[in-house]
């Protein structure tokens, strides 16, 4: 008959509150997962928002020219970056079954 686990290794799932174990990647109860940085949707926005929003900040004070790619790259990798920075770590994100 296996032991119940000891106290120390028994934490409260973030999501549900239910019982789960400390080393779990996912909770029994509510199959929440613990995500490791950015998802795809959210590294698709920024970096989607910086191609759009820097070349158009840019088209202000400069005509459309070749800078105008440079700086949309430049946008691409800042958002990118962004996504990053902003979503460091690890959470935990609920599961859609």
């Amino acid at each position: 008959m296996p032991r119940p686990p000891a106290q120390e290794t028994i934490v409260l799932c973030p999501v549900c509150h239910g019982k789960m174990q400390r080393t779990d990647e996912e909770c029994p109860s509510c199959h929440a997962e613990r995500h490791f940085g950015p998802t795809r949707r959210e590294t698709l926005i920024s970096a989607l928002t910086g191609v759009v929003g820097a070349p158009a900040l840019s088209l202000l004070i400069i005509s459309p020219s070749f800078w105008t790619a440079i700086v949309a790259a430049a946008g691409l990798a800042g958002g990118f970056f962004v996504a990053h920075s902003r979503h460091a770590g690890d959470r935990w994100l609920r599961n859609p079954r």
